[in-house]
């Protein structure tokens, strides 16, 4: 294939075109929407501002409407993903996870229910292991560990008590092999 753009498989443009008709105009916001959905999961708010930049109000409010009514979006099971996502990749507390949702434009009632049994003890221990393991390996000194592991952690969105616990725990675990 040769480079100079003109193979069947170029990339259309990122913006819509915008017909002047109201029914083509919700066609090329719903295709719009479509598309910026199918990278990952957005909350309502994402994808309102995603569409506004080319949509007016009206268009931008009944794409969405049908979106919800549809089910492409829906915040609660956004939150809930979210959430699982960090869990299982990227252990954060909850403090983080909760600004990241409320960044994204999700509810704060909506972040409360979607936290409230978030366990983040066990979080932090999963976020700290293998960094924990690998600083004992290197032979790191008790005080510079409990600074270094408490402020790793702290960077994560952890609670003191919860960094606190956790550290003492990694140490005396990784100490008594």
């Amino acid at each position: 294939m040769s480079g100079n753009g003109n193979s069947s498989f170029s990339r259309s443009p990122r913006r819509a075109p915008v017909s002047g008709d109201p029914g083509h105009a919700f066609s090329d916001a719903l295709t719009v929407s479509l598309r910026y959905i199918s990278y990952r999961p957005r909350t309502v708010q994402e994808t309102r501002l995603r569409l506004s930049k080319d949509f007016s109000e009206k268009i931008v409010e009944d794409t969405l409407t049908y979106l919800l009514n549809c089910g492409f979006l829906d915040d609660a099971a956004f939150a809930l993903q979210w959430r699982n996502s960090r869990e299982r990749r990227r252990p954060k507390g909850r403090r983080a996870i909760a600004m990241e949702l409320r960044r994204l434009g999700v509810e704060q009632e909506l972040i409360d229910s979607t936290l409230e049994d978030l366990d983040e003890a066990a979080s932090a221990r999963r976020a700290a292991e293998k960094r924990a393991a690998r600083m004992v390996a290197q032979g790191c000194a008790e005080d510079l560990f409990r600074r270094k592991m408490g402020d790793f952690l702290s960077r994560r969105g952890f609670n003191y008590g919860t960094v606190r616990a956790t550290v003492a725990e990694l140490w005396t675990e990784l100490n008594q092999a």
